[in-house]
């Protein structure tokens, strides 16, 4: 019967089944295609870029992530030593392949660079995504020719300072001259040309995150925090805080919401752990205090 159901089918409605590779009729079972060929993407997309094969592509590294290393061990893949006859060549491949990776000024620079703002990464806790926005801005100011005649630690710095901006990071050109070991007017300098140059549009900082982050250093209550909070979204709603460098507001913020909690934190702390002087914190103090009351 199974037989004859088989010749008079046409097979008109097939099932595809991509896991066993086969096309089976709907209408009789018979399996018509067997080991049919995958044509979807494996590894590569259209554009021929690696997507699963291999380490991705990088921006903070000079080449890409896409080089070929040759190893210093004088053994083959099968683990046998190479002969003697060929140490020489494989010596000389080593060399000229060094050579091929660093051999123009711009990709010593480049390598330099970016270990610089690799060492940031790791010094100040900044993201991946900081960290690759950043060596894509030292490339295009490489492009641009923006490097000459400046250092390349302040050239990264500033890099890395745009690229917080651009993220909504709340990291200061203070911060990043101290750790990169760089003059503050210098990256602010190299700063203001990328901006200039490259056309970036970059956010405005918002206060909150600096009141998380200094809340955290000064070790505060969770109260203190949420009461900081409270006090800039009335701020906020006031207008009062428009123009003004977000930093201070938040350094004042905390204080007041330690003045409201009893809580017995100095200005002078509090100075030392924003980098805002006690002079502006008393300046905003007195100027927050008439649209806010600490009762």
């Amino acid at each position: 019967m199974l037989t004859q159901i088989h010749q008079t089918c046409n097979h008109k409605i097939l099932i595809s089944d991509e896991n066993a590779g086969e096309k089976i009729c709907k209408t009789c079972g018979q399996v018509v295609v067997q080991n049919m060929v995958d044509y979807s993407t494996d590894g590569f997309t259209d554009n021929s870029q690696n997507v699963r094969v291999g380490p991705k592509s990088t921006l903070t590294i000079h080449d890409g992530g896409l080089s070929t290393i040759i190893a210093k061990s004088n053994f083959d893949s099968s683990g046998k030593p190479i002969s003697h006859k060929f140490k020489g060549q494989l010596n000389r491949m080593r060399i000229w392949d060094s050579r091929s990776r660093t051999g123009s000024t711009s990709n010593r620079s480049l390598m330099v660079a970016l270990s610089e703002i690799g060492k940031l990464k790791e010094k100040m806790s900044l993201s991946d995504a900081i960290v690759e926005r950043s060596g894509y801005f030292y490339r295009k100011a490489v492009e641009k020719k923006l490097i000459r005649g400046r250092t390349v630690k302040a050239v990264a710095g500033a890099c890395v300072y745009a690229a917080c901006r651009d993220l909504g990071t709340s990291r200061t050109i203070k911060e990043i001259a101290k750790q990169i070991h760089e003059r503050q007017n210098t990256i602010a300098k190299a700063y203001r040309l990328l901006f200039q140059k490259l056309c970036l549009e970059v956010q405005i900082s918002d206060p909150t995150s600096s009141i998380v982050r200094y809340c955290n250093n000064l070790k505060t209550p969770e109260t203190i925090k949420r009461d900081a909070l409270l006090i800039l979204d009335k701020l906020k709603a006031t207008g009062v805080v428009a123009g003004k460098k977000p930093n201070s507001v938040a350094a004042t913020v905390i204080y007041m919401a330690c003045i409201k909690n009893n809580k017995n934190i100095s200005q002078s702390k509090i100075s030392k752990t924003s980098g805002i002087t006690e002079i502006t914190i008393r300046t905003r103090l007195k100027e927050f205090t008439q649209y806010v009351s600490l009762n």
